[in-house]
């Protein structure tokens, strides 16, 4: 049962996918930082970018010590 991966037969993403993920989340929420926008859609952009710089970290982390272990 363990390694049931449901109807689609696809696995999750993996620690290369999630990092890709978080450096989108960063380079979106900077590009819009920039814009003219009200103060709490700056902020929200501002949580994106943080968010993603540390997903980006912990994801690349994980990545990096995966492969290591592969090899």
């Amino acid at each position: 049962m363990h390694g049931d991966r449901g109807l689609t037969g696809r696995r999750g993403p993996g620690h290369g996918e999630r990092l890709l993920f978080s450096l989108a989340l960063v380079v979106v929420s900077l590009l819009w930082i920039g814009q003219d926008m009200a103060a709490w859609a700056t902020a929200t952009c501002a949580v994106g970018a943080v968010g993603g710089a540390l997903g980006a970290c912990y994801f690349g982390w994980r990545f990096v010590r995966s492969r290591g272990d592969a090899h």
